[in-house]
């Protein structure tokens, strides 16, 4: 499922290719898209998005909101290619020269644009972590409040509530980085632990959104390695390499199912732990 930093390069895509150009022709291929429901529109004015949520906003004052969940897909492309998905067409917009197309989701809803934050899920939204008042003294904050202070890791970081946009890579890379496990409660960690795992949500969140989905501090592989020349195949510095050794401590990368959702981790370096399991 694409986290909030995959989901917001999809909007600037989008955006790029049709806010403010002129809507040629479009498909709708969904229950909840037809005219009754969206009207006429000539160009979309905004396109933006809330955590996993994509919003499209049309200049007659409808909004439609999308979450790709585990299947769908937009694509932008040339107005004359067609890509061969294997994926049923749900939208499609054409401009003179690009194509937007959303593949396979199910979720997509109509609302009108003043009320977009009835929608069921982005009423439900915490701070969007990509979001420039999003900092770490907010989500410090979060994390000590009565709501939030008893939740394990595993399962808060997950919890779209807490921290918009934030998913399975997110939370196995910000553990890394702050040296804490996967079990642990923001109850029973040191101030100092709290303020790190805070910057860590959103550096890592930041990273990823501008390095393409890498969570890599390049800065300080240069610095520890003297180049980065070695990880430009190296995505992350723990999901999805189970069995892998570390590159830090060189100890094997494990694994666990918590909830039913993968995380990975180096129990070496991941130890920086006041919490017992």
């Amino acid at each position: 499922m694409p986290e909030g930093p995959e989901t917001r390069r999809m909007a600037d895509s989008i955006s790029k290719a049709l806010v403010g150009k002129k809507i040629e022709s479009y498909q709708f291929h969904h229950d909840n898209l037809n005219k009754s429901t969206i009207g006429s529109f000539s160009h979309l004015d905004k396109v933006f998005s809330l955590g996993k949520a994509l919003i499209c906003r049309l200049n007659n004052g409808k909004s439609i909101i999308s979450h790709n969940q585990l299947y769908g897909k937009w694509t932008v492309n040339l107005r004359k290619t067609v890509p061969n998905t294997g994926r049923a067409l749900r939208i499609e917009f054409n401009t003179k020269s690009r194509s937007v197309r959303l593949w396979s989701a199910t979720d997509i809803k109509v609302f009108d644009s003043e009320d977009e934050n009835d929608h069921p899920y982005l009423k439900k939204l915490g701070p969007d972590i990509l979001m420039e008042n999003t900092d770490y003294e907010n989500i410090l904050v979060r994390l000590k409040s009565k709501r939030f202070r008893n939740r394990a890791l595993a399962g808060l970081l997950l919890d779209q509530s807490f921290i918009a946009g934030l998913g399975n890579y997110l939370r196995s890379e910000i553990l890394f980085f702050s040296k804490l496990m996967y079990f642990v409660k923001p109850i029973n960690l040191s101030e100092k632990q709290l303020i790190e795992i805070s910057k860590n949500i959103k550096d890592v969140s930041m990273r990823a959104y501008f390095q393409k989905g890498k969570t890599l501090n390049l800065n300080q592989l240069k610095a520890d390695f003297g180049n980065v020349k070695n990880f430009r195949r190296i995505r992350h510095m723990v999901f999805a390499r189970i069995g892998e050794p570390c590159l830090v401590c060189g100890n094997f990368i494990k694994r666990e199912r918590v909830a039913n959702r993968r995380i990975d981790f180096c129990d070496q370096c991941q130890n920086n732990s006041s919490s017992d399991k």
